[in-house]
Order: structure tokens, then sequence, then C-alpha cells
């Protein structure tokens, strides 16, 4: 009975394969067809189509962040900030997710990075736990800034224009609210240490 299933994941396997490699082939006949302007694309296209995604990852990211943080900061200035955080990013996610349906563009996960960050904030002790989160949610805002700044340079769709000119401003005035929490906590950790 062992070898007959070891044949059938083989035959299983050979066959999942082969339907791949024929699917790969098909999609690049249909790339090469410039002639048809539905499959011709251009570098303003595939930037946006990155910025759609890149952006959405990120705001998933903040919002898994912020849930933790709700259930673990001991700093009740930081369960707040991180509640409108996850607030606006629910927001924030629901129009990159409509425009990137607008566009039949597919959000695909980018979970590793976020998942190394929430397994930093999982495995975190209560006493680092404030620190961590703040260390990580204000680079996450960084890197959604940058991308929200870039875009609104390069992007030629208004939609896309006009969400990143609605959000830059939150996204700044969160991470000056979060700067200046972390600075906080360092006075308060230099007040603790004793000599």
């Amino acid at each position: 009975m062992f070898p007959s299933r070891l044949l059938l994941i083989k035959a299983t396997f050979a066959i999942a394969i082969m339907t791949t490699m024929s699917s790969c082939k098909k999609n690049e006949v249909l790339e090469k067809t410039s002639n048809n302007g539905v499959f011709s694309k251009d570098d303003s296209e595939e930037i946006d189509a990155y910025f759609l995604i890149a952006t959405a990852n990120i705001s998933k990211a903040i919002i898994s962040k912020s849930q933790i943080a709700q259930q673990k900061c001991q700093d009740e200035k930081l369960k707040q900030l991180s509640s409108e955080i996850e607030s606006n990013q629910n927001e924030f996610l629901q129009e990159i997710t409509k425009m990137a349906n607008k566009k039949l563009i597919i959000i695909t996960n980018d979970e590793i990075d976020a998942n190394n960050d929430l397994y930093t904030l999982i495995d975190a002790t209560k006493a680092t736990f404030d620190i961590a989160y703040i260390n990580l949610i204000i680079e996450s805002i960084e890197d959604q800034i940058e991308l929200l700044k870039s875009i609104s340079k390069e992007t030629k769709d208004t939609d896309i224009l006009k969400f990143a000119v609605k959000y830059l401003p939150k996204q700044y005035e969160f991470l000056q609210e979060s700067k200046a929490l972390k600075s906080n906590f360092i006075i308060k950790s230099h007040k603790t240490i004793k000599f």
C-alpha cells in the first residue's frame, strides 16, 4: 500500500508541474501580444501596482501591531495612540483595496517581515513591549510616508494622487506623536536608572 501512495504523490506532483509550466507559457504569449492594448503595460502602471501592494502590506502590518499593542501596552497614551492608528489604517487599507480592485490588481502578502515584527512584539516582556512597539510602529509609518511621498511624484493616476495627499498629513501626525511618546519613554527609563 505504501508504494502506491508514493506513486500517487509523484504523479500528482508531476501533473502540477506540467500545468504550471504550460500556464506560464500562456502568460508569456499574452504579455508579448502588445498589439492588443489590454495586455500592454507601462512603467506608470507597474509603479502604481507596486505602490498599492506595498502600502497595503505595510498597512496590514501596522494594524496587526496596533492590535497587539492594545492588549499588551502598559502606557495608556500608547494604547490610545495604537487604537487611533489601527482605525486610520483600517480606513487606509479599505481605500487601497478598493483602488486595487478597480485596477484588477491582486494584493499579495509579504508576510516574512511582518511576521518577524509580530514575533518580536509577541515575545517582548511587559517591561520591553512599549518601546519595542513604538520602535516598530515608527519604522512602519516612516516606510508608509516614503511610499506616499514617492508615489505622489511618480503617479499619473489622479485617484492615487488624491489618496496620497489625503493620508500623508495624518501619517506625519502619527509619526510625530509616536516619536514624542518614544522620547517620554526614554526620559522615564533614564529617571528610573539608579547610579
